[in-house]
């Protein structure tokens, strides 16, 4: 794994795929996950397992000071002060010690503690920063809440595997390595007795609860099903109340919660049964250990005291072993969840910088096509097909034709949303596929047809281009785009909180502060994806105006479905099915008898063209 995931293969494909899918993550890839990052927090935790080992030598000596208290109360006669006085301070003393086994143990938590929160955080900002850098193949295939359920479920997911590692299945092998080394040495019967019982548990807990993964497995998918729906749900809450369609969604919603129920229901079923076998393989055990160990008492190689360290033993490997099965399920189900994450995190980009990428320079803003092909996953048909335009510096052209044509594509192409098969999109001579991505959509301003704006204050919002602007600079581009109009009744002004992609403004106001947002940017090249839509006649002419006055001596991209917005562009390229059917001043289109542009333009005018 690379060592900074988000900069995974900066190889490009020879054809891009646009939503790759990785072969199926193992095991073995979550751990190689888990540890790329856990390696930089070593020294804290080897000291986590040392102070393992340093408690549970403490564990382990403990019930030896019972044991002398029990035999010296078991071997007097009668009772006396000094037998009273030993028995006491070998239970002080064991008790001290049992106080500094929990102390040293608690402070290994705590620093484990510590280096998972600085592992989640730092797998959580690269995971965030890998799906931002994912292309828009990837985005338009996944749910939003999908995505967001995986990384927050990964990442709560890391600090399972690493608590069941270093709280559980180490200090679970250390205190076993321990019991079998004392218990050799008091009573070899016993030891192996025990050795073999836990082998044969572990093997059986690992066993069966390996089983259970694909059941977690199925129970998340449903999961992840069901929390973006319930995204997808409230985003639309909208569109849900104007079709009065709540029961509907409810229903919908319902049948997804059914589904998780019975799997939710089958996987506890099945944990139960493996819990119920595995309390009785304890029990067995501790039937035979109990069992020989009153033979040898019986046979005079066993004292009292000695059943005391066999019983403070065996309940702590009972505790241990009982954990441990439950652990195991719980660990599994930690690498279950964490798949879906480091999936996201080792897929490989559709749209990746070159190995030896540089910025782009825009020094005029020419736009050229050349012989570009493209078409998207699962259609067989291209969007364009040896496709050539040249746009000249500081030109104003406008895209026109039905929908579905490829407009909105020839922008995708060209902001390198989407890499091409065939041909080269070139800026100023510069392949697009040369040049960094950063760089390149850095060069151009984009006022979209349905605006997208961050739950954040208005100012940030139109700020977000330029992000050292001033508020001077803020409330004029307002002021050019006709938004500071509305923004200065607002309560809060321009402090004003938007809500969730804008939802607290209306469709003109949005569209207002997209544009001032591109004002303000002042990008060498403009590209406007019917910029005015969603405006009044009075608000357009003035957007219009302050348009007209931002295309000025920069490459400017307009797509329009208004036609009457695209009069003073210097050409009009009338695309369908990715070809240029027509091109040329509206003048001069609208004056082609039989003409494409002539009939979406009369058809517009209700029949009727101006002389």
């Amino acid at each position: 794994m690379p060592k900074n995931p988000v900069q995974i293969s900066n190889e490009q494909p020879s054809v891009p795929v646009y939503s790759l899918r990785m072969q199926k993550i193992r095991h073995r890839d979550v751990l190689a996950f888990v540890t790329r990052y856990a390696r930089s927090h070593a020294w804290a935790l080897a000291l986590v397992v040392a102070l393992s080992v340093v408690s549970t030598a403490f564990f382990l000596l403990q019930p030896f000071f019972y044991r002398e208290a029990i035999d010296a109360i078991a071997s007097a006669s009668q009772p006396d002060t000094a037998t009273f006085r030993f028995a006491l301070w070998q239970f002080i003393i064991g008790v001290g010690v049992a106080m500094a086994a929990f102390v040293i143990e608690q402070g290994g938590g705590l620093l484990l503690g510590k280096a998972e929160v600085k592992v989640m955080r730092r797998a959580h900002a690269d995971v965030f920063a890998i799906v931002q850098r994912h292309a828009m193949g990837f985005h338009v295939s996944q749910f939003a809440g999908s995505t967001s359920r995986k990384i927050t479920r990964g990442t709560d997911a890391i600090e399972g595997i690493l608590d069941k590692i270093f709280l559980n299945f180490l200090p679970t092998i250390i205190l076993m390595i321990g019991f079998m080394v004392v218990l050799s040495l008091l009573a070899p019967p016993i030891a192996l007795a025990m050795f073999l019982g836990m082998i044969v548990y572990a093997a059986f807990s690992v066993g069966m609860n390996m089983s259970l993964t694909r059941m977690y497995n199925w129970v998340d998918s449903q999961d992840t099903r069901v929390t973006g729906n319930l995204v997808d749900a409230i985003s639309a809450n909208t569109l849900v109340k104007s079709f009065a369609a709540e029961p509907r969604e409810d229903h919908r919603h319902g049948s997804l919660l059914r589904e998780w129920e019975r799997r939710q229901w089958f996987a506890w079923l099945a944990s139960t049964g493996v819990t119920l076998v595995q309390y009785i393989l304890l029990l067995l055990i501790e039937l035979v250990v109990f069992t020989l160990a009153v033979w040898l008492w019986y046979h005079g190689e066993f004292t009292p005291g000695g059943f005391i360290i066999l019983i403070f033993y065996m309940g702590q490997l009972w505790g241990r072993l009982w954990d441990f099965g439950r652990n195991v399920r719980e660990y599994i189900r930690a690498v279950s969840r964490g798949e879906e994450m480091v999936e996201i995190a080792l897929r490989p980009f559709s749209v990746c910088d070159a190995p030896h990428a540089r910025p782009l320079v825009v020094r005029e803003g020419e736009v050229a096509f050349e012989g570009v092909t493209f078409r998207y996953e699962q259609v067989t048909q291209p969007v364009f097909r040896q496709f050539s335009v040249r746009v000249r510096a500081g030109e104003r052209i406008a895209l026109v034709g039905h929908s579905g044509g490829g407009k909105s594509t020839f922008v995708k192409l060209l902001l390198r949303l989407y890499d091409v098969q065939e041909g080269n999109i070139l800026i100023d001579g510069q392949h697009i596929a040369e040049v960094t991505q950063q760089s390149l959509r850095s060069a151009i301003a984009l006022v979209p047809q349905d605006p997208v704006l961050f739950h954040r204050s208005i100012a940030e919002n139109i700020a977000y281009g330029s992000p050292g602007a001033t508020r001077e600079q803020i409330e004029h581009a307002a002021t050019l785009a006709h938004a500071h109009e509305f923004i200065s009744v607002l309560p809060k002004g321009y402090e004003t909180l938007v809500g969730e992609r804008g939802v607290k403004l209306s469709g003109g106001e949005r569209q207002r502060v997209a544009i001032a947002r591109a004002l303000l940017a002042d990008k060498p090249i403009l590209v406007l994806d019917e910029a005015t839509s969603s405006l009044d006649s009075l608000s357009e002419q003035y957007i219009q105006e302050a348009l007209a006055r931002l295309m000025q001596n920069r490459t400017s991209i307009v797509i329009a479905h208004r036609l009457s917005t695209i009069k003073q562009a210097d050409r009009i390229l009338v695309i369908d099915q990715g070809k240029i059917l027509e091109e040329g001043t509206h003048t001069s289109l609208i004056n082609k008898k039989g003409g494409v542009y002539r009939h979406l333009f009369e058809l517009q005018a209700g029949g009727f063209i101006a002389a």
